[in-house]
């Protein structure tokens, strides 16, 4: 009788067999080295795996962030831990293998920021390690308009230095431009008045929005994020047989030709002034009764939160949601976090610096003011444009001692760290256009560093983009 067919059968039997251990020597071995590969990675402590940071927004907007994601789980963070220099405002969420350094402010444009968290140590314990990671904010565009007596208006995009203008939008007649991360909103009137709004996003020809009907419209605003537009809108026909008059509209630039909304709030309706307030969906309304309210777009049916009588509203500082509010009593500062208020705090110095003006909110609780002193003939004699910081410390930025000069606006960047101050020179004969919007024949927007209190450039122009609102 043959063995040969058991005998295969036996060394199959071996060969399986070799299988079988060489597949739990290489299951043993790939557990022994997650093994080793754990115990090294739990000596080393914890390590960076990646970096995310958007370091162009991080100059545009608030509350931009850099996340670190690790190796491990995370024991908790303090956030004592965390350094970033140059300094800058922060709040910290860690969870998981993650780290989230969320900017309070707008960062410095084109400046190396380095973000360090010290002691981090793995949930399971282990040694602590420093994770750090460097940065350069991007340089965001620069926007100005011209208007041109015998020839259509232009919108440069230009650099600090005013030195690289490029024409990025030419019509007829252009009132105003609000600009955002998501596209240039460019207001125009035609022959009859009527007013028109297009998007200019770079891609393809601008798109015309929908409008609410034949009129004007004031107050345009570009919200910081999520494409909004707002404005406020009079029919051209409005008269004694009625129409819609300073009523408030919000569009989309992604969907400019859909029905624009209308915002209602109060028995009447019609709006003074309105703000965005910035990374959030809500507006800060100020109607004709004189009263003010923090409305949330996003419910459009719930009712508006009442904040009180109010003269004028002066604007909202990014990143903290505090509102400059007039209010009979004196200027007041609202944090519309808790709806607490205090009263601005007043320039040291303030009866030397001249009659105070308008002011505008920047970061960290700073201000930029007017001030105006009088002659001994009662006439303007000079105007000096200072920072106030949150201490009431002042920083002259900027006099005008021609007294034919006038300052129209003033204006901060994203991050507070330049002052845009928009003067007619010799207004008494710097006529005025004949626009809807009608606006001295010569502007000019010099532009301020608040460092130091050094120009940088004199640009020929008026509506830079980092106003919030044109100019009255």
């Amino acid at each position: 009788m043959s063995t040969e067919p058991a005998t295969r059968a036996a060394r199959r039997r071996r060969a399986g067999g070799g299988f079988t251990r060489m597949l739990a020597i290489v299951i043993a071995g790939l557990v022994v080295a997650g093994a080793v590969g754990a115990a090294v990675s739990l000596a080393q402590g914890p390590r960076v795996s990646a970096v995310a940071v958007d370091a162009q927004a991080a100059a545009e907007a608030a509350g931009q962030r850099i996340v670190f994601t690790t190796n491990q789980p995370l024991a908790e963070i303090d956030p004592a831990q965390v350094s970033v220099e140059p300094a800058a405002a922060f709040t910290l969420e860690a969870a998981g293998r993650n780290i989230a350094v969320e900017f309070t402010y707008p960062l410095d444009p084109d400046t190396e920021y380095r973000v360090e968290i010290t002691g981090v140590e793995g949930s399971w314990g282990g040694p602590t390690a420093t994770l750090a990671h460097a940065f350069t904010t991007g340089i965001p565009p620069l926007y100005v308009l011209q208007r041109r007596a015998d020839e259509d208006d232009v919108i440069f995009s230009s650099n600090l230095a005013g030195d690289e203008a490029v024409p990025v939008h030419t019509a007829a007649q252009i009132e105003d431009f609000r600009a955002s991360r998501d596209g240039i909103v460019v207001h125009t009137t035609d022959a009859d008045g009527a007013a028109a709004l297009s998007v200019v996003t770079g891609e393809g020809d601008p798109a015309e929005f929908t409008m609410p009907g034949e009129g004007t419209i004031t107050t345009l605003q570009a919200a910081d994020h999520g494409g909004l537009v707002g404005y406020t809108y009079t029919d051209l026909d409005i008269g004694a047989g009625g129409g819609i008059e300073a009523a408030l509209y919000l569009a989309r630039m992604d969907d400019p030709a859909a029905e624009p909304t209308r915002i209602e709030v109060g028995e009447d309706a019609r709006v003074v002034q309105w703000a965005f307030v910035p990374q959030t969906s809500a507006l800060v309304v100020l109607t004709f009764d004189g009263q003010l309210r923090l409305v949330e777009t996003r419910d459009l049916d719930a009712e508006p939160v009442l904040l009180g009588g109010a003269l004028a509203l002066s604007g909202v500082e990014r990143g903290t949601g505090r509102v400059i509010v007039e209010r009979t009593e004196g200027t007041v500062v609202l944090d519309l976090t808790d709806l607490s208020e205090e009263p601005l705090v007043a320039a040291e110095g303030a009866e030397a610096l001249g009659i105070p003006g308008p002011v505008t909110p920047t970061v960290e609780g700073a201000t930029l003011r007017t001030f105006t002193q009088m002659g001994a003939d009662g006439f303007p004699q000079s105007q000096l444009i200072a920072s106030v910081a949150a201490d009431g410390a002042v920083t002259p930025l900027m006099e005008l001692t021609d007294r034919g000069d006038a300052v129209m606006q003033t204006c901060a960047s994203p991050s507070g760290r330049y002052a845009a101050v928009i003067v007619a020179p010799d207004l008494a004969e710097n006529p005025y256009d004949l626009y809807t919007r009608p606006l001295p024949e010569r502007l000019e927007t010099t532009i301020v560093d608040t460092a130091d209190a050094e120009v940088v450039t004199t640009l020929q122009g008026t509506d830079i983009s980092w106003c919030a609102v044109a100019m009255p």
